[in-house]
């Protein structure tokens, strides 16, 4: 928003975005972890972060810290729960001005977990993370795209619905958070009609053509088909506060399959 400085955060946070990725492999060598049971995790993420009323930006740090410390530690099953709650404890501090109590990340577990428990997951976390919280939020490189946009409301709430769907899916895991925001806004535009990919949006995007979106937005687009496996992510954005975008996108989805196009079709 800030535009004597803009190209220069951004330039930061294309260099940020490359540092904080996590490892895209580590579901394949954490012997305890398949990816069903990340699924189940987040899906209780975006359960929390919903119930304490939170920032987007948090889900998406949350998700991060708890993805990068599993590219560097083994985790055992009964500490999944342990990490998730450790993860959104610690995002919530960092975004939130008003950050919910231990006491009530304690009470979420349902008795899983006491307080003292918690804080010192959140000690070890930090250190295996060398404290760096330094994340590109994929919100701000969405926000910057909408402006392009005009800021308009619409697509900018089905965008984030499709941005927040690379994070709850383990089949993102590596890809650039701009890179999963521009595609995210590529397919939010021609949900509503708006087909041109124009130069100004390749600009705000950070130079992303329709060619670098491609993959990203064939593994969304296969993420709108596929029968729902995030059930409290869905119910999220099928509510109005999120304009029912869940169902929405996920009918159109299924009519454009069906009618045997492409999401990358120039005409569409």
């Amino acid at each position: 928003m800030v535009s004597e400085y803009v190209v220069e955060i951004f330039e930061y946070l294309h260099e940020l975005e490359l540092k904080t990725l996590p490892d895209p492999n580590y579901l394949h060598w954490q012997r305890n972890l398949r990816p069903r049971m990340r699924s189940i995790l987040v899906d209780w993420m975006v359960e929390v972060h919903l119930k304490f009323r939170l920032l987007p930006e948090t889900l998406f740090l949350a998700i991060n810290i708890m993805d990068r410390f599993m590219s560097k530690e083994s985790v055992q099953v009964d500490r999944l729960q342990l990490l998730a709650t450790g993860s959104l404890f610690i995002a919530a501090k960092y975004e939130e001005v008003y950050s919910p109590s231990v006491k009530n990340y304690a009470y979420v577990t349902d008795g899983g977990f006491t307080e003292e428990e918690i804080l010192n997951a959140e000690n070890f976390i930090l250190e295996i993370l060398n404290f760096n919280m330094s994340y590109p939020n994929p919100m701000n490189f969405l926000r910057r795209i909408s402006k392009a946009d005009d800021y308009d409301v619409q697509s900018r709430t089905i965008g984030k619905y499709l941005l927040e769907i690379s994070i709850i899916d383990h089949k993102f895991i590596g890809f650039l958070p701009s890179l999963c925001a521009a595609a995210s806004m590529y397919i939010s535009r021609k949900m509503l009609g708006k087909f041109e990919w124009s130069p100004n949006l390749i600009h705000y995007s950070g130079g992303y053509k329709e060619s670098d979106m491609k993959e990203v937005c064939e593994m969304i687009m296969e993420y709108l088909v596929s029968p729902i496996v995030h059930e409290e992510f869905f119910k999220k954005y099928a509510s109005r506060k999120f304009m029912k975008v869940s169902m929405l996108a996920r009918q159109w989805a299924r009519k454009l399959i069906a009618e045997g196009k492409s999401i990358m079709d120039p005409e569409l």
